[in-house]
């Protein structure tokens, strides 16, 4: 489930034509954390996930639902 969520939080970035360089000034953290919460290398925590989200806009439902969209696809594959 966290790559789905880390691959999810870089396409909601990358349809909003943000780079790391812009979400990490806004978040007041260093390029280098956005990547890692997007490969799944660093710990997101929950409350740090909902200001990504109230930054891009996006409602919990929806973001979850392509999440698990993409978790299906991907389960499909394996089978």
């Amino acid at each position: 489930m966290l790559e789905a969520i880390g691959k999810e939080l870089k396409i909601t970035r990358l349809r909003l034509n943000l780079s790391l360089d812009d979400v990490a000034k806004k978040l007041n953290v260093n390029r280098e954390t956005i990547r890692r919460y997007e490969t799944n290398s660093n710990g997101l925590s929950v409350e740090r996930l909902e200001e990504l989200l109230d930054l891009y806009k996006i409602e919990k439902n929806i973001f979850f639902a392509n999440v698990c969209e993409y978790m299906h696809k991907i389960n499909r594959k394996q089978v």
